[in-house]
């Protein structure tokens, strides 16, 4: 449930000596404009906005997204380089599968809180947040006009519950409790704000659990990578229930060790202590530095 407004302190930091663009994945953020959308000169159907938002298509649309940046960024001159991506839980994976999509356009690519495979708990979690959001009646998901209307999404019940417990998920027992009832509140209002039932439904619908997986869990798509980026780095948090510790180091593994061999070629592996899943929000000044290092 991140947006782009998550990352607003992280910005400044990371844009002192580089250009940064933050890409906000389908289904996540707010609803487009209710007036047609045009991208490339083609127009974007929204009925369908939410209907394809597997990891496949988020993949190619971040590559779109990125050749676009480029574009502007380089007074218009068509270059494709490469470039170095940070990816945080969802966004881990659509860093992965946009390594897959295009290999070698990445240099260095580092990942926070992405498991090989989710372990029980996290299945729990993900079981009762789709019945949470509705996920199983369609009948039940908020219409995407009415979704539209401000103020709407902070007041839906479900988005609401929804909220509360990713958040408790998320963050480490300590950390909530050195926070207080009041922020943390606070934080369920920015969740509901920035994200639709709709959108977050989708993602979850699409690429959490069962087939539509497939080919395009962590481990399957790691197989893919090897030797498509220069390097990698992961990074969990000791207390992190939703991607196990054993199970980041797992996909580091998988990642990067060759053929016969146990030791870790071009993927290195970190634990943040006393951190939950969300380490780029509960030790944001240590990851921070941890990101600027590894990809200077």
């Amino acid at each position: 449930a991140q947006s782009i407004s998550s990352w607003e302190f992280h910005l400044p930091h990371f844009a002192k000596e580089r250009s940064v663009l933050i890409y906000e994945c389908l289904g996540q953020g707010p609803l487009p404009p209710k007036e047609e959308v045009c991208s490339s000169k083609k127009k974007v159907d929204l009925d369908m906005y939410y209907k394809d938002v597997s990891l496949e298509r988020q993949g190619s649309d971040f590559w779109n997204v990125v050749d676009e940046a480029l574009f502007q960024l380089n007074n218009n001159d068509d270059d494709s380089g490469k470039v170095d991506v940070v990816g945080f839980s969802f966004g881990g994976r659509v860093a992965m599968a946009a390594a897959v999509s295009q290999p070698n356009r990445i240099r260095r690519l580092h990942l926070t809180g992405v498991a090989a495979e989710r372990e029980e708990y996290a299945n729990v979690l993900l079981a009762s947040w789709k019945e949470m959001l509705g996920a199983n009646d369609i009948n039940d998901i908020i219409d995407k006009e009415t979704e539209r209307e401000e103020g709407t999404n902070s007041n839906n019940p479900r988005l609401r519950a929804f909220a509360w417990s990713i958040i408790l998920a998320t963050y480490s027992e300590q950390f909530l409790a050195s926070m207080g009832a009041a922020r943390v509140s606070s934080w369920v209002d920015g969740v509901c704000k920035f994200n639709t039932q709709s959108g977050l439904n989708a993602i979850l619908f699409q690429t959490h659990g069962g087939e539509e997986e497939g080919q395009w869990t962590p481990a399957s798509m790691a197989g893919r990578m090897k030797g498509s980026v220069e390097s990698c780095k992961l990074v969990v948090g000791s207390n992190d229930r939703m991607a196990t510790p054993d199970q980041v180091l797992r996909l580091a593994q998988l990642l990067g060790k060759e053929e016969g061999e146990s030791k870790l070629d071009n993927c290195c592996y970190k634990v943040v202590d006393n951190c939950g899943h969300a380490v780029p929000f509960e030790a944001m000044r240590l990851w921070r530095e941890d990101v600027i290092k590894y990809l200077t």
